[in-house]
């Protein structure tokens, strides 16, 4: 059995990582607290692109951009969409579970991965899967401009017929103690909702016709690329909040668990010398 010295250096180091994951779940609900602050400023210009999109798509015909058209998919880019940091429970596996879900259900077409963040780029490390592309260090503190650069090389590869279609996979944000794994298709452009009072609006574009059709649907997708980042992004601090709660509450279940063993040893301890010290006295008589 451990001497009552020993578990009390046992109490204080699993004390100290308490304090730890106390600490990282406070930063965690301050960095939740940005990022949702973030998704909601970013809703007002998607609704208002997915107005005007949805407006000219409706005004002109689809084949008109190629965003919009279907082809044979014989390529297809899977975006898969993790984080740089891990102690945040299941988030990563189950992104990556997801992904190799997808590979196996399309085993016909090839694939071509693009991995943002750190952990999916471990994970895929030696698994014989083409990787096209690699972003990391992207939610150290997120950006549109690196958004941009991800969805500005994917729109390239399907323009020059590289890729096929592009699906993502991700954690979408539910609440902070919950996220659901997705995989989305975003190109081609799938059908955009929009609200039935922006088919009333009279919007005047300029140019006409295909050039502004194109420009406006490429903005619309590295848009769906920025709040594919911020979702994640979210779903990250919120997975990591949850996960250092539960550290911190096991670290306080542990401190009673080895308290109470050591006022048990020291108690036994302390039964002993007085043991000794009647032993003594009695063989003293």
């Amino acid at each position: 059995m451990p001497t009552p010295r020993e578990i009390k250096r046992r109490i204080g180091s699993i004390r100290n990582t308490q304090k730890i994951t106390k600490a990282m779940e406070m930063v965690s609900s301050v960095k939740l607290r940005k990022a949702r602050a973030q998704i909601l400023n970013a809703r007002p210009y998607a609704q208002k692109l997915s107005d005007m999109a949805l407006h000219l798509r409706n005004s002109y015909a689809h084949s008109m951009s190629p965003l919009l058209v279907s082809r044979e998919v014989k390529k297809t880019g899977l975006v898969l969409v993790s984080s740089d940091k891990g102690l945040c429970g299941g988030f990563n596996s189950n992104v990556v579970k997801k992904a190799l879900e997808f590979i196996r259900e399309n085993g016909d077409k090839r694939i071509l991965l693009t991995l943002v963040g750190k952990k999916a780029a471990e994970s895929f490390k030696r698994k014989n899967i083409p990787i096209v592309d690699k972003y990391t260090d992207v939610f150290f503190k997120p950006q549109y401009t690196d958004a941009a650069k991800i969805g500005q090389k994917l729109l390239s590869d399907f323009l020059s017929g590289e890729i096929d279609e592009v699906n993502v996979v991700y954690n979408e944000f539910k609440s902070a103690v919950s996220q659901k794994t997705r995989i989305e298709k975003l190109l081609p452009v799938p059908s955009i909702e929009s609200d039935a009072r922006a088919m009333k609006a009279d919007y005047l574009f300029e140019p006409e016709g295909k050039e502004c059709l194109d420009a406006l649907l490429s903005k619309y997708f590295v848009f769906q690329i920025w709040r594919v980042v911020l979702e994640s992004y979210a779903s990250e601090q919120g997975a990591r909040m949850a996960a250092m709660n539960g550290a911190t509450k096991n670290a306080g279940e542990l401190i009673d668990k080895f308290t109470l063993f050591y006022n048990k040893a020291r108690q036994a301890s302390i039964t002993k010398e007085l043991l000794e010290v009647v032993s003594g006295a009695e063989s003293l008589r």
